[in-house]
C-alpha cells in the first residue's frame, strides 16, 4: 500500500502503523491525565474547600474511565470483537469523559483567584492540558475506529511509523536462533501447544510436569544442556516462583534464562519472578510470534554471556599462566599486590647456546626460528610445574625459573638441580639440536609486579644476579652451582669445582653437577 494514495486499500501493514500510531500518540497523555487528576486529587486534599474535593473527585473517576477505554481502544484483540454499537458506545464514553474533565477543571480554575503558590495551580495546569491533548486526538481516532480507510494516510508521523513497521518485519523476518528449551508446565493441553510451536520454530524441546522434575533434570550432568527454560508459574507442589529461586541459588543454573508462563498477566507473582531473575514473561494463550521473539532476544543474551564468559576464562588462564597462584589469590583477595622478601629462595637461569647466531642464519625464515624455540619453552614450563617449579619469564632464548616464592622448599638447590637436568633432557630430545647452559644460586631476593598497562611480575636482588653469573660460566649441556647452592648438596651430589671471573662478582666458584652420589 502507499501511504501517500488519497484512495488507499487498507492492508494489515497499514492498519498496524496507524494503531501503533494512536497508541504512540493518544496513550501517553490518557495514562498522564490519570496520573494528573491523582495529584490534583492529593492536592485537594490539603485544602478546606468541600466542593473543590468533590470536583477533583470527580476529575479522577472520569481521568480513570477515560484511559480505560483508550487501553481497550488500542487492544487488536478487544478491537476486533467489537461491533458497530460497541464502537459507537466507546466513541461517546471517551468524548464525555474527557468534556468533563476540561469542564470540571476551568470551573475550578475559574472560580478561585489561585497563586502560583497555591498547591492546586500545577497539578490543575497539567490534568487540563493532558485532558485538550485527548480531544484533539480523539476527532482520527473516532474516524479509524468506524472506517479503517479514515486514517490520515498522508500524516508524516503516520508515515514514519509505517516505515519503521515495515523495517521491523524485515527485521522479524530474519533467521531466529534456536536451542534446547526445557519446558516445564502441568497442564498438559497447554504444554502440548507450546511444545508444537517450539518444535515448529525449530527449538528442541524436553518437557517435564513439574518443578522438582526440572531440579532434577538440571542437575543430571549426562544430559545435554539447557539453553532456556519455559516454566509455568502455577504448578502444584513446587510453584514456578519456587523453582525459580532454587536455580538463581545455584551457580551452576543462575545464568539460564527463565521465561515465565502465566494465565494471570501481569499479577504481583510475575513482576516478583521479573525482580527475582527471570528474563521475561508470557501470557496465556502463548501467542505463537511472541514466543519466538522473547525466546531469540533470551538465546541472543544468553550466547553472549556464555561468549564473555568464555573469554573471561581464557584471560583468567592467561594471567595464570604468567603471574604465581599466590600472587592472583592475593589480588582476588584484596585487590592489591605487595612486594614481598624472601630469604630462601632457588634461582635458575637457562640459556640455549650459539642461537642467537642461529637466529641471524634463518632470519629470512622466522618460523625455523621462533617455531622451534616455542615448543621447546612449553616443554620446559611442562617440566618446571611437574616438578613444583615456578617459571618467572623468557628473555629472548633464556628461561628463568624458580623456587620458593609461593612457600618455603626444604633444599631449593637440590629442587633446582632435578629441573635442570630435566630441561637438559628435554633439549637432548627436542628436534632442533641444541644445547642449553644451567646456572643455579640460591639466596635471599624480592618478589612483586611492576608496569602501569603491561604487567610484569619479576624478581630482585644479588641472588638473581649470581644464578645469571653462574649460568654465564656454565658449560654447555652441564649444570652449574654456584658454590653456596653447591653446600646444599653435601652427601648427595659429585661435582667438578672451578674458579671464575664473574662481572660485578669478581672471583667466585662454580661447580658442575656430574653424578648422585645419593
Amino acid at each position: 500500500m502507499n501511504v501517500g494514495d488519497p484512495n488507499p486499500e487498507p492492508d494489515g501493514l497499514a492498519q498496524s502503523a496507524w494503531t501503533a500510531y494512536i497508541r504512540q500518540e493518544l496513550t501517553a497523555p490518557a495514562f498522564a491525565l490519570r496520573e494528573y487528576a491523582a495529584n490534583l486529587a492529593a492536592a485537594a486534599e490539603c485544602t478546606d474547600d468541600d466542593e473543590v474535593k468533590a470536583a477533583v473527585g470527580k476529575i479522577l473517576d472520569r481521568a480513570g474511565r477515560l484511559a480505560d477505554i483508550v487501553r481497550d481502544m488500542t487492544d487488536p484483540a478487544v478491537g476486533g470483537t467489537r461491533d458497530a454499537s460497541a464502537r459507537k458506545t466507546l466513541r461517546h464514553d471517551l468524548r464525555a469523559a474527557a468534556a468533563y474533565v476540561i469542564g470540571a477543571c476551568e470551573d475550578i480554575a475559574e472560580g478561585t483567584d489561585r497563586p502560583a503558590a497555591d498547591p492546586l495551580a500545577e497539578p490543575l495546569r497539567s490534568t487540563l492540558a493532558a485532558a485538550k491533548k485527548v480531544v484533539e486526538l480523539i476527532e482520527p481516532v473516532v474516524r479509524y475506529e468506524a472506517n479503517p480507510n479514515a486514517a490520515p494516510h498522508g500524516d508524516d508521523a503516520l508515515k514514519r511509523m509505517l516505515e519503521q513497521l515495515t523495517r521491523g518485519a524485515a527485521l522479524h523476518r530474519r533467521e531466529s536462533p534456536t536451542g534446547r528449551v526445557l519446558l516445564v508446565d502441568d497442564n498438559e493441553f497447554g504444554r502440548d501447544l507450546v511444545a508444537r510451536m517450539l518444535g515448529r520454530q525449530g527449538h528442541t524441546v524436553e518437557i517435564l510436569s513439574s518443578g522438582r522434575e526440572a531440579l532434577t533434570r538440571l542437575d543430571d550432568g549426562t544430559k545435554p544442556p539447557i539453553d532456556l527454560i519455559l516454566l509455568d508459574v502455577l504448578m502444584p507442589g513446587m510453584s514456578g516462583p519456587e523453582v525459580l529461586l532454587k536455580l538463581k541459588e545455584n551457580p551452576a543454573t543462575r545464568d539460564l534464562p527463565v521465561l515465565m508462563v502465566s494465565a494471570l498477566g501481569e499479577d504481583e507473582t510475575v513482576l516478583a519472578c521479573i525482580a527475582a531473575g527471570a528474563v521475561d514473561y508470557l501470557t496465556r494463550p502463548v501467542n505463537a510470534e511472541l514466543l519466538r521473539a522473547r525466546i531469540a532476544a533470551s538465546l541472543e543474551q544468553k550466547r553472549l554471556r556464555d561468549r564473555e564468559a568464555k573469554f573471561q576464562a581464557r584471560i583468567d588462564e592467561l594471567v595464570r599462566a604468567i603471574f604465581p597462584s599466590a600472587v592472583i589469590d592475593e589480588w582476588q583477595r584484596t585487590g592489591t599486590i605487595k612486594p614481598r622478601s624472601h630469604e630462601s629462595v632457588g634461582i635458575l637461569f637457562l640459556d640455549v647456546v650459539g642461537f642467537t647466531s642461529y637466529a641471524e642464519r634463518f632470519r629470512d625464515d622466522p618460523e625455523s626460528v621462533i617455531v622451534p624455540l616455542q615448543q621447546l619453552i612449553e616443554t620446559f614450563e611442562t617440566t618446571a610445574e611437574r616438578l613444583g617449579v615456578q617459571k618467572i619469564k623468557t628473555v629472548g632464548d633464556a628461561f628463568m625459573a624458580a623456587v620458593g616464592l609461593a612457600e618455603p622448599v626444604k633444599n631449593p638447590a637440590r629442587t633446582l638441580l632435578e629441573s635442570g637436568l630435566a630441561f637438559l633432557d628435554d633439549t637432548r630430545n627436542h628436534p632442533a639440536g641444541w644445547s642449553v647452559r644451567i646456572g643455579i644460586h640460591v639466596g635471599p631476593v624480592v618478589s612483586g609486579i611492576l608496569g602501569k598497562t603491561q604487567f610484569s611480575y619479576d624478581v630482585w636482588g644479588h641472588t638473581v644476579n649470581a644464578a645469571s653469573r653462574t649460568e654465564s660460566h656454565g658449560k654447555p649441556g652441564r649444570v652449574t652451582l654456584s658454590d653456596q647452592a653447591w653446600a646444599m648438596l653435601a652427601g648427595c651430589a659429585e661435582g667438578e669445582k672451578r674458579s671464575v671471573t664473574a662481572r660485578g662478582l669478581g672471583v667466585v666458584d662454580v661447580w658442575d653437577f656430574l653424578k648422585w652420589t645419593a
